[in-house]
């Protein structure tokens, strides 16, 4: 056998030997997709002790009233908090519209709220600042208007990320 042959021979068993924890990989990814679809799906039909819808609308007209009746009809009666500002949110306001968000935070977490669901009319900047108050906190499951079919649509609810100290079994359930 020639060196050519032989430097073959190596690479065609390397090649078959690299597709193995590819296709493990493959195999995870997959497992946990469809957990995680299975958890979303579970967590889209429970409601907790009390829950509350909160609508925050900082461009454009007020939907509470809206969301209310969808609620109503496709989750459930809850309590729920607005903050509406029709003028927009921008960089020079930003600051004072999350010291805004804490405190409706804060008197929701007066009122005992265990689940809220989460309507947003707002620039993505700002949904990514909400998310960010809003994180390890009490379950917050997130809607999305479809436009074309004209309804509200659940997308998913905010995770708990890993914080020492604090309860991380969600992220071990789906990593499981």
């Amino acid at each position: 056998m020639n060196w050519w042959e032989y430097i073959g021979n190596t690479a065609n068993i390397i090649q078959i030997i690299s597709a193995i924890p590819l296709a493990v990989g493959a195999w995870l990814l997959f497992t946990r997709a469809r957990r995680y679809k299975r958890k979303l799906e579970e967590t889209e039909k429970t409601l907790s002790a009390k829950p509350m819808g909160l609508v925050l609308s900082v461009s454009g007209m007020d939907v509470t009233e809206q969301v209310r009746q969808w609620l109503h009809k496709n989750v459930g009666t809850m309590d729920i908090e607005t903050y509406h500002k029709p003028g927009g949110v921008t960089r020079e306001n930003i600051g004072q519209f999350m010291t805004d968000i804490l405190k409706v935070k804060s008197e929701m977490t007066r009122k005992g709220v265990t689940e809220v669901h989460l309507f947003l009319m707002a620039p993505v900047a700002f949904g990514a600042a909400v998310g960010a108050i809003l994180d390890n906190w009490v379950q917050v499951k997130v809607y999305h208007l479809n436009r074309e079919k004209n309804e509200y649509e659940y997308w998913t609810y905010l995770h708990k990320g890993f914080i020492p100290g604090l309860d991380d079994s969600l992220l071990k359930e789906i990593g499981e």
